[in-house]
Formats: C-alpha cells, structure tokens, sequence
C-alpha cells in the first residue's frame, strides 16, 4: 500500500506540468499538530536531508486537501479534480525505478506501478491493465506527484538558494518531524513561504505546506497519515493482471496530448525581461519556459478552439480581459496561480501562459506574444 513518490523531475517539468494544466497547489487543511522534540538540524542541512532523499524506502498512507477553485478546463478534468478535494493516496517506495501509488476513492481505485520495465495502470472499474510505453518527456501532474515527499524534493529542487529557517517540531504520522520554513527571495513569485516537516535523520518529508503570499493559511496541505519508513514487500509492487481482466498497450501521455499544443514557429528568446530557459519544452515545439525558480512561467501554443474554451472558462470564473495593441489577453489569478490566455488579432494565434508568479508578470509577457509578427508563424 504504498504511495509511489514520483520519480524525482526537473524543475522545469514540475513547473510546465502545474503551469500547463492550469492548476496549482491546493488549499488547505490546518491538522492539530501534537508538540513533540526532534534532533536539532541545522535547516540548511535539512534541506540537503530533504533533496537526498530519492534512495529512501518507505509506505504509507497520505491525504492531499485543497479547496481552489479553478475553471472547468478543456481536456483537463481529472487534474483539476485532483487538485480541488480531498485526495487520499496509499503509496509504497522502494527506489527511484520501483514503486506504486494507489488513489482510492469511494467509487474505486485506480493504481500506478513503477518498474524497471515501464509504468503500469490498474483500473479496477474497467478491470483493466495498461502498459505505458515510452515516457513523456514532460506529463499532466498526478497524485503521486504531491506526496510529502516527491513534493518537497520539488519545491526545493525550484527553489534552490533561497533562505530557510528552523520551525518548532511537529509529530506527524507518530513520528517527531524537525520542520524548515523556505521563504523565496524573488519578488515576483506568489508564494509566500513553504513549511515542511521531515524525518530529522533520513530526510523523508512527512508533511508539506504551500502558503501563497499575503495568505494566512496554506494553499497546498500534503501530509502522511500513516507511514513506515521500511521497504514495502516486493510483491505489492508486482503489477498484477487478474483472470478475465483486459490488458492493453498505448504511448506515455504528455501535456501535448491533452491540450492538443499547436507546434509552430519558436518560442521568443524574451519575455517580460525572463530569459528562455528551455524552448520546445515538453516535446513540444513552440513551447517555452521563462524564468527561473518559483515565478518561473510556461508560455504554450495552443489551437484557436482551445484558446478560445480556455479564455471562456478563465471569464467564468472571474477572470478579466485587457486589449493590448492587435490583441487580447483574459487573465486570472487564484492564488498562487495566474494564468493567461492571449490572443493575436493579426496573426489569429493562441497562447495559455500560466506559473506561480504574479499576474503582472504574465500581462506582460501575454501582450508581447500578442504582438508577434505573422513571419513568426
């Protein structure tokens, strides 16, 4: 039963996939957390505890809880599900190359394997077995991805430098948890600081919490409710096809699958004075992510028709529409996540921006990819 921490990715991948789906960290739920004493770290070494973790075993049971109220996004359901309740995740860990994550809910499991050989799904209500074959380059954010400690590795990966300071101990899932506090620096990101609470001696992260800038209380709860800090038997991480059921083989999904990222031109080597960092990102070309650290921000091609519904669901639900010169921009912040969508009235093109930095920023950048000269098609 174990909650697979995903295998470690890139910043630039934990940022496209939150960004490109449009979602971000989920709200909160506040735990009555019991005092407790851990060993005194230093929470700068902490942190390097936390990052060095991906060779450490363990199984457990987690809860991930947000209340963000993101638009009905085209092609993006199951994500933004994932990202506006309750997730409940049992998960075993033996290595970077061997696990499994389970998401149960009250209508079924859905299971996701690990192996050497590729990743497996199990559906139970479609009694079927999936093999993936190939790996995006860059996928759709699941829920082995928010577990304490795929996603603390992440968040520190982002935010590498950064200050951080001691908290007060906290016990969590029976164990006495030392807990750091990062505060990013940059000015421009929407994250206010980031607490997490982690196995004084091994770094496996119990508990994470995402508090957006201004807030008073965190946008993203992670925390492990039960967890054994061994290596989970090695059958539980077999992925098993019972008699009669269906078994099937289909290509790894990535972000350009679901939504349909219009492949032309190439990304600016600028925007909104952020350098490029990576161009043709996800595999896809035209796709471009700008900046770095936690206000670093995604910039992808897209189809008019999707444009066009993302825009629409943006306005829904609250969003407000600028008209820069030869185009469009409807933007929308819920904190931390801004997301834009622009349009070129001259070329009739279509980009969704979206990141953890704040929506001037991406104003910005949306009105210079408005702007684009036809020769850029």
């Amino acid at each position: 039963m174990a909650l697979s921490v995903v295998r470690p990715r890139t910043v630039r991948a934990w940022a496209l996939t939150a960004a490109v789906a449009l979602v971000a960290v989920l709200a909160p739920q506040v735990p009555g957390w019991l005092p407790v004493s851990a060993a005194s770290v230093d929470p700068a070494e902490l942190r390097q505890r936390v990052l060095d973790s991906a060779d450490r075993p363990y199984q457990g049971y987690a809860e991930i809880n947000g209340t963000l109220q993101l638009p009905e996004l085209p092609n993006l359901r199951d994500v933004t599900a994932l990202l506006a309740g309750t997730t409940r995740v049992r998960t075993w860990y033996a290595a970077p190359s061997r696990w499994r994550f389970d998401v149960v809910s009250p209508i079924g499991e859905r299971d996701v394997y690990g192996t050497p050989d590729g990743e497996f799904t199990w559906d139970y209500g479609a009694n079927q077995l999936t093999r993936l074959v190939g790996q995006s380059p860059v996928r759709l954010p699941r829920a082995g991805d928010l577990t304490p400690p795929e996603l603390a590795r992440r968040i520190l990966t982002a935010a590498a430098g950064d200050p951080v300071t001691a908290l007060p101990a906290r016990r969590v899932a029976g164990h006495d948890a030392a807990g750091v506090r990062l505060t990013p620096s940059d000015p421009d990101t929407t994250i206010g600081h980031v607490d997490l609470w982690a196995d004084p001696t091994t770094g496996l992260a119990l508990a994470v919490e995402v508090t957006a800038r201004g807030a008073s209380r965190p946008v993203l709860a992670s925390q492990f409710i039960e967890v054994d800090p061994t290596p989970p038997p090695a059958d539980v991480l077999i992925p098993r096809r019972p008699a009669g059921s269906g078994y099937t083989i289909v290509p790894a999904p990535g972000i350009a699958d679901a939504l349909n990222a219009l492949g032309r031109g190439r990304p600016l080597p600028q925007l909104a004075g952020r350098e490029l960092r990576e161009a043709d990102a996800a595999g896809v070309r035209g796709v471009g992510v700008y900046g770095t650290g936690l206000s670093a921000f995604v910039a992808v091609p897209v189809p008019g028709d999707v444009g066009s519904r993302v825009a629409d669901a943006i306005t829904k639900a609250g969003g407000t529409t600028e008209q820069p010169p030869r185009g469009e921009v409807t933007i929308l912040s819920i904190a931390p996540l801004s997301v834009a969508v622009a349009r070129s009235a001259y070329t009739r093109r279509w980009f969704v921006l979206a990141g953890l930095t704040n929506t001037d920023v991406l104003l910005a950048a949306a009105s210079e990819l408005a702007l684009l000269p036809w020769s850029r098609r």
